[in-house]
């Protein structure tokens, strides 16, 4: 008896050790990637022309142009809010990818959208000078 006991006591005690001292792991959003012309969980098609994907492991958000269409493919995000809205263009033509490695706080919403569109206007107002082509809709994750 004596010895069940002592066993019984030991594995708890080797439990409550492994419990104490083990590492915690914190699980980033989930990575999403959207297609202009498309909704963001929609499968894309050869039409398409570009994408946006974001890595919620270390933030990188990359911009690729998928299409020989003379038009440059605009990844947009927004960080934490509309407030902090971002334009990325990828102007390297067709099968180039544009990346950016950001430092977003974890558990901040983000929201990816991708379009194709061509630049006209006035630099200080980037929406404004932005020729829409076609956009995806937006997908949300957290850094």
């Amino acid at each position: 008896m004596r010895l069940l006991a002592r066993s019984a006591l030991a594995g708890t005690a080797a439990t409550l050790l492994a419990l104490a001292t083990g590492t915690s792991a914190h699980a980033d959003g989930l990575d999403r990637t959207v297609w202009a012309g498309a909704d963001w969980n929609v499968t894309p098609h050869a039409d398409s022309g570009g994408k946006a994907h974001i890595q919620t492991y270390g933030e990188v958000f990359t911009i690729t142009d998928l299409a020989k269409d003379g038009h440059s493919t605009i990844g947009i995000i927004s960080i934490g809010g509309e407030a902090n809205t971002y334009y990325y263009w990828n102007r390297g033509g067709v099968d180039s990818t544009r990346t950016l490695n950001l430092d977003i706080k974890e558990g901040t919403p983000i929201t990816i959208k991708a379009c194709i569109g061509d630049w006209k206007g006035n630099p200080d107002t980037p929406a404004a000078g932005i020729i829409w082509e076609k956009c995806s809709g937006w997908a949300q994750t957290d850094a």
